[in-house]
């Protein structure tokens, strides 16, 4: 292309999945070739086959993309490429496409840079940059859309997981996929997880968020923090942190059919509050039923109260049905981490439950500012590493994620405190949503694309720079705010009642929950 203001923009072709009003499928084999490495991607030098997929060349590249994940491409007249896999909303311009997103970048990059911009974008992406030369790579300001990275010899390889890298190049262990499956971390936490920028596989990698990738200098450098942060009041920060949410919404709403995963808790309270009103009538709002949850649980009913308020239809969907020995084996190839005894049986409810097309909005990311390993206001004594890895049983027996906390933690440390950012809670950013979080929508990317209008770089800056005391209820306080400055009516029902006949229908649902869990393990012994 020969106008620097010239861009191909790949839309998304989508499968029909069963809504939630129709009769679901009996199984998942119908769809398998479609579910194998779902909205994933892979860049590479080599040329591999994965049929159906989005296929472009960049720079010496193969670019190939899930026919459901997006993909836009930049060409500039001046020899640089931004490729960019997923969606970007810029909240500043919600009106702008991906392309348009992409072409502000290449403005910004010819005269004042493009940083400034990437900061203030919201969505869940990966962008590529290739100058000459040389490539450099960054994600999304919370890493919701995973990168993991190798080279042979001097070949530069990228994909969304280790399973889809191994498509392009051979992969080798040393045994830690076996010492992670039988570790205690893994035992004690259903959710187990790794640090940000640790896979399972020998010369693998993975970029952590607010870094990135140099790829000709082999090393990831830090973005953010750069500069102190600026000190804000509750009032002040919810309001300024309202219109942006907004405007984000605002500017997803453009491109999707949105739907809204409601519970009784605060964040996704939050993002229904600050939904424009001339843009609710379409939101798909529903309670997921899983584990021990079932219809009478406080999620479930409260829930349904927020919603009918807002004058929308509440939907229930089931996610505690077992799937079938198919399924395991899709869910299973899609990830080396894949959850598949909990994300998994979740997962396949929302893919039979879930209407076709629509982006659930999360409200994950909103944790990084409310204090998630602190208390009182007062920041917990992390002083050393090792206070890191107490954060997460079994952690600290495993020798490569012991390395990796403390290369992370020395090289951190001294960034946090010149910048007035509590290390907790830049793990918890980094780390924690980096990879916990990122490894939760990698897995669910089977059944939905998601999106987290809370992981902007310009908005969490904004709501850290209020005072921690302020924050220190696990920024209930905070959320309350946000939603008193959006739309104060969704405030009337209750937040996550615990007394009454919801402690004793919880109590329940948990015994029986585990009971079955339990008749479950034994019918598999």
């Amino acid at each position: 292309m020969k106008s620097s203001r010239q861009a191909c923009h790949f839309t998304p072709e989508v499968c029909n999945i069963t809504s939630v009003t129709s009769r679901p499928p009996t199984g998942s084999r119908i769809e398998s070739s479609t579910l194998r490495f779902r909205r994933q991607f892979l860049v590479t030098p080599r040329v591999v086959e994965l049929p159906g997929w989005q296929h472009v060349r960049v720079h010496g590249h193969n670019v190939y993309a899930h026919p459901e994940l997006g993909l836009t491409v930049h060409r500039s007249g001046t020899g640089i490429t931004l490729l960019l896999l997923g969606f970007a909303i810029d909240p500043d311009h919600p009106e702008h496409d991906d392309a348009a997103v992409l072409e502000q970048l290449a403005a910004d990059r010819e005269t004042s840079g493009e940083q400034p911009t990437i900061d203030r974008l919201s969505g869940r992406f990966v962008l590529f940059v290739f100058d000459g030369a040389e490539i450099q790579v960054q994600t999304d300001a919370s890493g919701a859309r995973a990168v993991e990275y190798t080279w042979t010899g001097d070949e530069f390889h990228a994909a969304s997981q280790s399973f889809l890298l191994a498509e392009a190049v051979p992969l080798s262990e040393s045994g830690r996929r076996a010492e992670f499956a039988v570790s205690r971390h893994t035992q004690l936490d259903r959710e187990a997880f790794l640090p940000a920028d640790v896979t399972l596989f020998d010369n693998v990698h993975r970029l952590i968020p607010n870094h990135r990738l140099d790829v000709t200098a082999r090393r990831q450098v830090r973005i953010w923090p750069v500069e102190p942060l600026v000190a804000r009041s509750l009032t002040e920060a919810a309001g300024l942190a309202a219109r942006q949410l907004s405007a984000a919404l605002e500017g997803a709403s453009f491109r999707f059919p949105l739907s809204v995963p409601l519970t009784a808790g605060y964040d996704s309270r939050a993002l229904l509050a600050a939904m424009p009103r001339s843009r609710r009538s379409r939101l798909f709002v529903y309670t997921l039923l899983y584990r021990h949850l079932g219809r009478l649980s406080a999620d479930a009913h409260i829930a349904s109260r927020v919603a009918r308020r807002a004058g929308l239809q509440h939907h229930l969907v089931d996610c505690r049905r077992l799937p079938d020995d198919d399924w395991r084996q899709v869910y299973t190839g899609n990830s080396p981490l894949a959850h598949y005894d909990d994300w998994g049986i979740i997962a396949h409810g929302m893919l039979r439950g879930l209407p076709a097309r629509h982006v659930a909005l999360k409200g994950n990311a909103s944790e990084i500012v409310r204090t998630f390993y602190w208390r009182d206001g007062a920041a917990p004594p992390t002083r050393e590493a090792a206070d890191v890895l107490a954060l997460h049983s079994g952690w600290s027996e495993l020798p490569f994620v012991v390395d990796a906390v403390g290369a992370w933690f020395h090289a951190t440390t001294p960034i946090a405190r010149a910048c007035g950012v509590a290390i907790d809670d830049l793990f918890y950013w980094e780390h924690r949503c980096g990879s916990w979080q990122a490894q939760s929508l990698l897995e669910w990317d089977i059944a939905q694309e998601a999106f987290m209008p809370f992981g902007n770089r310009r908005l969490l800056a904004l709501l850290l720079g209020v005072p921690a005391r302020e924050r220190a209820d696990h920024g209930q306080a905070l959320l309350l705010e946000i939603m008193r400055a959006s739309d104060a009516d969704v405030l009337q029902p209750p937040f996550n009642p615990s007394g009454g006949g919801y402690r004793a229908i919880d109590l329940v649902l948990k015994a029986r929950h585990r009971a079955r869990r339990g008749l479950r393990r034994l019918r598999a012994a």
